[in-house]
């Protein structure tokens, strides 16, 4: 075979390939909770909501808490704020 028959053959074979056509990116996305925990796990939630809602499938274990804040206010009924990104493969 020659390098262009191996060459032709490799690009018609990363065309049909379904990872070449998907396509990568960043959400991102906020939250409040009770606590920590609950403000994180309400962020990852819409996260991968948000994901799915594309057709896309979630990379969980890209998630990342960007910003974290507690309210001063007792008052507030859930204190803890959470922004959050996550990676989302989206087909092409």
């Amino acid at each position: 075979m020659t390098k262009l028959h191996t060459l032709m053959l490799t690009g018609c074979l990363l065309a049909l390939s379904p990872l070449a056509s998907a396509e990568t990116v960043n959400l991102t996305n906020s939250a409040d909770g009770a606590n920590r925990d609950a403000g994180i796990a309400a962020v990852k939630k819409k996260l991968q909501e948000a994901c799915t809602d594309r057709k896309g499938s979630p990379d969980a274990a890209s998630f990342e808490v960007v910003f974290e804040k507690t309210s001063e206010n007792p008052n507030v009924p859930k204190p803890y704020y959470v922004d959050g990104k996550m990676k989302c493969e989206l087909p092409d």
